[in-house]
């Protein structure tokens, strides 16, 4: 489709007159992820966010999570709840600032991991090192893993798809980073790190749980995908962070988003059974259990229209199970 039909779609998908009466009555979940300050490419960073913010004010209604389940009358404009995964740093220090100037609710769901210094996700370490590996390549387990700008790409492939097969998954995959791979501090400046690639610490959480807007998920201690694990290393992922979440905000916390959206039936077995009330998915997977299968539609574009499209008819596309940028 040519560009401008398309962006022609996307805007008269979400702004024609009236269009909210055939919405969902129900509100739309928006995922965001790490918002640095500094973006080098088409996704949000502060400035952007902050016009999506603006913008969602504007068209939609930005409602707290604990009315996901409230039903708006066709006329009215669309809820959508904000939901951001990972807990990076930047999401204490970029997001929250922007929320609390709009007073716009949101639910963070914190990895606990790179919550300490020098550790870091195993997916924003590749990224890290696609971004900013000075070298012409290095040795990993014998092989070559060439860094030229045109098999940049190319071998970070190949070393993601390395790492996920190495069992147990993940401890065997963090060894390997931790180990044997170059450490980011040899290469990125400390200030970039922490925009970028560093979790919340856990003052910060502390210090956020106290302001009503927000509020925190589980989602999990490192990151894995949970149908990978052995079933006591899921159960361990999951109870660990749950208690390192509900210390640090000294509350209890309910709700889990399942990281990369992978679950299977026991991983949402467990999750009832350690105490949790809700699962937030991306696309449904099994269709079996809606409080343990919530959808969401992430935002991954600086465009306004695209978002708008999405706050406009996610729910739609999730239950349809429509893949979308």
């Amino acid at each position: 489709m040519d560009s401008r039909v398309a962006h022609l779609f996307l805007r008269l998908g979400w702004k024609l007159p009236y269009i909210r009466f055939f919405s969902s009555r129900r509100p739309v979940i928006l995922l965001y992820h790490g918002i640095p300050k500094n973006s080098r490419e088409n996704s949000p960073d502060a400035i952007v966010f902050e016009q999506h913010i603006v913008f969602l004010k504007q068209h939609f209604k930005i409602v707290a999570p604990n009315e996901l389940w409230d039903r708006r009358e066709p006329y009215e404009n669309i809820g959508v709840v904000l939901t951001f995964d990972d807990g990076f740093r930047n999401n204490a220090e970029v997001v929250a600032p922007i929320l609390r100037k709009y007073n716009a609710p949101a639910m963070f769901f914190v990895c606990s991991r790179h919550s300490v210094p020098g550790k870091y996700l195993w997916f924003a370490y590749l990224q890290a090192l696609e971004q900013h590996f000075p070298d012409k390549g290095f040795y990993f387990r014998g092989d070559f893993f060439d860094m030229s700008t045109d098999q940049r790409r190319s071998s970070i492939r190949q070393l993601w798809e390395f790492l996920l097969t190495l069992t147990p998954h993940p401890s065997a995959m963090y060894e390997a980073i931790d180990g044997e791979l170059p450490r980011l501090e040899d290469f990125i400046n400390g200030q970039k790190l922490t925009d970028c690639y560093a979790g919340m610490t856990v003052e910060q959480v502390n210090e956020l749980s106290r302001d009503p807007l927000f509020s925190f998920g589980v989602h999990t201690v490192a990151h894995p995908f949970l149908s990978k694990c052995q079933f006591e290393e899921s159960r361990r992922q999951i109870l660990e962070n749950k208690k390192w979440i509900e210390q640090a905000c000294s509350k209890p916390c309910s709700s889990i988003a399942y990281p990369t959206g992978d679950y299977n039936a026991e991983v949402l077995e467990q999750c009832r059974d350690l105490g949790l009330k809700h699962g937030l998915a991306v696309i449904p997977r099994l269709g079996t259990e809606l409080q343990y299968e919530i959808p969401r539609i992430g935002i991954y574009s600086a465009c306004l229209d695209i978002l708008g499209f999405k706050a406009q008819w996610g729910n739609l596309l999730r239950a349809i199970k429509v893949k979308v940028g």
